[in-house]
């Protein structure tokens, strides 16, 4: 038996339950039979459709906690979450335009993660902070639950804006353990325990910094696929949704099918055979997700033709516009200029969002993460 693929909203993804294995594995412990206790299959883990119940992952870190005597395993497994373990949901922060939008559009589909915090954005706050409460007692299990969350959030945060300038402390809401100085080295100089909650403290002045990956792009198509998985209607079959979701990771460098089908924990003749049952293929889905970048890449920003081309993986030109005139009709040349208008706003648009004043915007965005996994 392995972990449900229905996507039911109280369940998570295996991310945490991979990340515990990773360590589990370094410190000299096979994972394989404290998984399989909970009647998880550990070849099954990596596959991005994979979830398991909030319960389970629970009882499997209870016994990681046993296994291995590290006191601060917690931060250990959050400072290993960095945004490429996310998917799209990872993506769709990376390519947002600054780094206060994406941490609003996070918190719109934190469900999509394994948290076990309720987490909330008060950009107005003093300083401002993301505050998180846990969903649920968590009994013995509460401080490498709020360590592990808290480490994630931090190591994402860094990863997004390319330093840790952004971040300027944390709080804890409990007593300062014996590895504080553990703490330090994760979250910087300023951490408080004993707090009434957790709370990531950032710098004002960095919440509306430009992300190194923004694209409007590729966040716009990023966020469609999780608006999709938030609202239970992927954007096709499971296989076909998993597959677009792994092309989607890295824009421009496609995987071939082998690496593709590696990527999603499947030999590449169990991808062929589900996508061919889903109606499909490795060569379509790659088309059609080329067809539509091109579109977005032409009309909403200010690519070049030439630059389009490369950052669909095509080797020139040439190659691009037969396949573009197939696709749409009209040279690529034509569709752009027709479409200059369009780039136009859209430079207007996010140069009006970056220059827009903190106090103009809401002062929180707050999600229930017990409504979902």
């Amino acid at each position: 038996m392995g972990p449900s693929t229905q996507r039911p909203a109280h369940l998570h993804p295996t991310i945490g339950l991979v990340v515990l294995a990773e360590l589990l594995a370094e410190h000299g412990v096979d994972p394989a039979p404290l998984l399989l206790a909970e009647g998880l299959d550990p070849l099954r883990l990596r596959g991005p459709e994979e979830r398991v119940e909030p319960e389970t992952e629970l009882r499997v870190i209870r016994r990681v906690m046993a296994a291995v005597d590290l006191p601060e395993l917690g931060l250990e497994a959050g400072r290993r979450h960095h945004f490429g373990r996310f998917g799209i949901w990872g993506l769709a922060l990376a390519s947002s335009p600054d780094f206060a939008s994406g941490i609003r559009l996070g918190l719109r589909y934190v469900t999509l993660v394994h948290t076990f915090l309720d987490w909330q954005f008060l950009d107005d706050g003093d300083p401002p902070r993301l505050e998180a409460v846990e969903q649920r007692a968590l009994g013995p299990l509460r401080r490498f639950v709020i360590e592990r969350d808290m480490a994630g959030c931090a190591t994402l945060i860094e990863n997004l804006v390319g330093d840790r300038l952004s971040l300027t402390g944390a709080r804890f809401p409990y007593p300062e353990p014996p590895w504080s100085e553990a703490y330090h080295a994760v979250f910087g100089e300023l951490v408080v325990f004993d707090a009434p909650r957790a709370a990531l403290l950032l710098h004002p002045d960095m919440l509306h910094r430009p992300l190194a990956m923004a694209n409007p792009v590729t966040a716009h198509l990023a966020e469609e696929q999780c608006r999709a998985l938030l609202a239970g209607r992927p954007a096709g079959s499971s296989t076909t949704q998993a597959l677009r979701q792994t092309l989607l990771e890295r824009p421009g460098v496609f995987p071939a099918l082998p690496a593709a089908a590696a990527a999603m924990g499947l030999s590449t003749r169990t991808l062929r055979r589900r996508l061919t049952n889903e109606g499909t293929s490795y060569r379509a889905e790659l088309e059609g997700l080329r067809r539509d970048l091109a579109a977005r890449y032409l009309a909403d920003t200010g690519l070049s033709v030439s630059e389009t081309a490369a950052r669909l993986g095509y080797g020139d030109v040439a190659a691009f516009g037969h396949a573009f005139r197939r696709w749409y009709g009209h040279s690529p040349g034509r569709w752009q200029r027709s479409h200059r208008t369009c780039i136009v706003q859209n430079r207007a648009r996010y140069s009006a969002d970056r220059e827009r004043p903190a106090d103009s915007l809401p002062a929180a965005a707050t999600i229930n993460g017990s409504a979902g996994g």
